[in-house]
């Protein structure tokens, strides 16, 4: 049985970044099979992003470079940046293909990208763990070209488990700082940094940081969510824009 997480103390980019190193070399897949988790994240940013061959991504903190290794035969060049220089080592030890290359940078400042230098950003997993969402969306923005893609998986404000816990005073939060982005809240965000929104959701379920039994009712619940269009059953939430 899976405990809940218990939040780790931050109020700094220093805390995030050490929390993110210490992760780095046993960084591996807790929510389900790897394969099957990918393949479904790599279909909704392969939908929305629409990847072509000469394209350059940008994947904004990047983690151990798993998405844009999945995506380096179909790209014609993929960046990866992290706050975490020890995500960045293992990054660069996975990576085989030429066209990869991995750095550590801030996504709030991108200061090693030119501004319209990319043709799509990708950015999963990291929103939440950004102390300055608005000014990371705003990097973003100016570093796309006139038509470039953005797409974010993050978590789901309203998803009603959260909600629950909240009211319960259980924790979710892996680090203290995480924030969830309600869906009115991120098409706020991508509004004013300057990409034209689009919000909609993705398949997630935190079965790794549940007890088995409330992660297979999340799963059941996540689906008919998806069959019915309630938003609050989608543990997901997916944000995409392109330059105004």
């Amino acid at each position: 049985m899976s405990p809940l997480p218990t939040p780790t103390p931050a109020t700094t980019k220093d805390d995030v970044r050490a929390f993110f190193d210490d992760l780095a070399a046993d960084y591996a897949e807790r929510h389900g099979s790897a394969e099957a988790l990918l393949a479904h994240r790599l279909a909704v940013l392969d939908r929305h992003a629409q990847f072509a061959p000469s394209d350059t991504v940008l994947d904004v903190g990047c983690g151990p470079g798993t998405h844009l290794r999945a995506l380096a035969d179909r790209i014609g060049r993929g960046i990866g940046i992290d706050l975490s220089p020890e995500m960045v080592s293992t990054a660069r030890r996975r990576a085989t293909h030429p066209v990869l290359s991995f750095r550590v940078d801030d996504a709030e400042t991108l200061a090693s990208v030119p501004s319209d230098s990319v043709d799509a950003v990708i950015c999963v997993g990291v929103l939440e763990h950004t102390l300055r969402p608005a000014q990371a969306l705003r990097q973003v923005a100016r570093v796309l070209r006139p038509s470039g893609r953005f797409v974010a998986l993050t978590l789901n404000g309203h998803y009603w488990w959260y909600r629950l816990a909240d009211r319960l005073g259980l924790q979710t939060r892996h680090i203290a700082t995480d924030r969830r982005f309600a869906p009115p809240q991120a098409r706020h965000l991508l509004r004013e940094s300057g990409l034209a929104p689009d919000v909609g959701f993705w398949r997630f379920v935190p079965g790794g940081d549940l007890p088995a039994p409330l992660s297979a009712v999340c799963r059941a619940l996540d689906a008919l969510g998806r069959r019915l269009a309630v938003a609050s059953l989608r543990g997901g939430l997916r944000l995409s824009g392109r330059p105004c």
